[in-house]
């Protein structure tokens, strides 16, 4: 094995080595940049668009239908709105796209297309972040393999285009890291500056990222704080003081989202009720999800320690959280393929010196890119994702002028999609027992079951099933009344 540079100060010794930079100019290394990114959106966008999917509660009601709320004026509360434990600055971000996109769409397609993109397009910086931290750590082969591979992969894919606040926070955090230990085509303090921001805004969105953050701006920092310190930070508070002023002016005081959000969920324990798993638990996800990329992505430290360690705080920090979901750790996915890339190609060139083998970077790069796309391939295909749950209805639903009402039976309302994908100001209420249904028709028109329904009574008539969500009409108007059992009077009630 042979000793690698640090990297600080190994610029590009690595792409003046590799190959295909001298067969090739830079305009077509840009050229073959856009042309991946350019791939990687229109894979996000479509999937996004023609598979339309659900993976939490959290993408829909701590995101979209506060946003909705915001820009029309209804839509469910959930109890971490109720509390103000969350933030309204992303809410307000989405509510603006709904406002200025909704034309282009009958119902909520337009908007909700336009919000696919804009969060396709953000999560281009993995695909950007992979090619040139690649680049930088082990040369043009890595950079290619890691760039496809970000844009190809289907967990990437499938999460880029959702309202997830660690969704958004991981592609805000890449740039931070690579302008806060490279980019010398900018200014040292205008280039420390943009990774303050960028870390900055990452943390203000998902403030379990604070111990990665605080030990990139260390290493960034440490032997010369007098003369970095100040730029980083300084752009690191901006985001930040944005988060808090918004909390004064939206809740009771500074910060009040993160404050009680720690208290409730952290020290309170709420965040238990939804589940605990053993400390572990992520990294045999991540040897499951990413084997055997997990195992390049070893190898591949030895190329970037920084890029490691960052992996491994992310990892270590989330783990010590008894509660846990899988999209937690999305931040680690694209480093995990960027070290994985560098792994490949460490271990091809210990290849090619020990059998003393003529493999080119082409050779190399083209060898890294089926294997990581084979591996992408058949982890997708052994997923339970891309379920659409009644998402599909609800967005039907909302160009149906006709609607007065929609009751849901045997389908949880945290999966319909709320009003952000309804739409239409009408009541959504909850029918939790066969017994209440026949005093509850009367304020519905439309009704919502998991699977065939059968009373005949009802006079409902089916207009069809999708995913096992069947929707069914019946003639005649709605009436209104407090003693349906309307979801936000329902959630209040429970607590939920």
């Amino acid at each position: 094995m042979r000793s690698v540079p640090s990297e600080i100060t190994s610029q590009y010794n690595s792409d003046t080595a590799d190959g295909l930079d001298k067969l090739k100019p830079r305009s077509s290394v840009s050229f073959l940049l856009i042309a991946i990114l350019l791939i990687a959106l229109l894979l996000r966008v479509a999937v996004a668009t023609h598979f339309p999917s659900f993976e939490w509660g959290d993408e829909i009601f701590n995101s979209l239908e506060p946003a909705h709320h915001l820009a029309y004026g209804y839509g469910v509360v959930v109890w971490e709105w109720r509390l103000g434990i969350r933030s309204w600055v992303f809410p307000a971000f989405l509510a603006g796209v709904m406002r200025l996109t909704d034309w282009t769409g009958p119902g909520s397609f337009g908007y909700l297309r336009a919000i696919r993109v804009i969060l396709s397009l953000l999560s281009l910086t993995t695909v950007w972040f992979g090619y040139v931290w690649g680049r930088r750590a082990s040369g043009k082969a890595a950079a290619v393999i890691a760039a496809v591979t970000c844009a190809i992969w289907y967990e990437i894919v499938y999460f880029a285009p959702k309202a997830l606040n660690e969704v958004v926070a991981c592609h805000l955090l890449l740039p931070g890291l690579y302008l806060g230990m490279y980019g010398e085509v900018l200014p040292e303090k205008k280039r420390l500056f943009l990774a303050g921001l960028f870390l900055g805004a990452a943390v203000s969105i998902r403030m379990q990222l604070a111990p990665a953050v605080a030990f990139a701006a260390i290493y960034f920092c440490h032997k010369r704080w007098a003369s970095r310190g100040p730029f980083l930070i300084s752009g690191l508070l901006v985001p930040v003081a944005i988060f808090g002023l918004v909390d004064a002016a939206t809740w009771s005081y500074p910060f009040q989202s993160y404050f009680l959000y720690f208290k409730v969920v952290v020290l309170e324990g709420r965040g238990l009720l939804f589940g605990t798993s053993p400390w572990y638990w992520y990294l045999w996800m991540l040897a499951v999800h990413f084997f055997p990329l997990f195992l390049l992505a070893l190898v591949g430290v030895r190329r970037s320690p920084f890029l490691g360690w960052v992996a491994f705080i992310i990892l270590a920090s989330h783990s010590l959280i008894a509660h846990k979901e899988y999209r937690f750790i999305y931040p680690m996915m694209p480093i995990v393929i960027t070290l994985a890339a560098l792994g490949f190609v460490e271990f091809a060139e210990d290849f090619k010196a020990w059998g003393n083998s003529n493999l080119s970077p082409k050779m190399i790069g083209a060898a890294g890119l089926i294997f990581c796309i084979c591996a992408s391939g058949f982890v997708a295909w052994k997923s339970p994702r891309w379920n659409p749950k009644a998402l599909i209805v609800m967005d039907r639903l909302s160009i149906d002028s006709s609607v007065c009402g929609v009751g849901l039976y045997e389908v949880q309302w945290i999966r319909t999609g709320g009003y952000s994908h309804l739409h239409e100001n009408v009541p959504i209420i909850l029918v939790q027992q066969k017994s209440e249904l026949e005093a509850q028709i009367p304020g519905f028109n439309i009704l919502l079951t998991h699977g065939i329904f059968t009373d005949q009574k009802a006079r409902f008539k089916s207009e069809g099933c999708w995913n096992e969500v069947c929707l069914y009409r019946r003639p005649g108007p709605c009436i209104a009344s407090s003693q349906y059992n309307e979801v936000n009077k329902v959630l209040r009630e429970t607590g939920h």
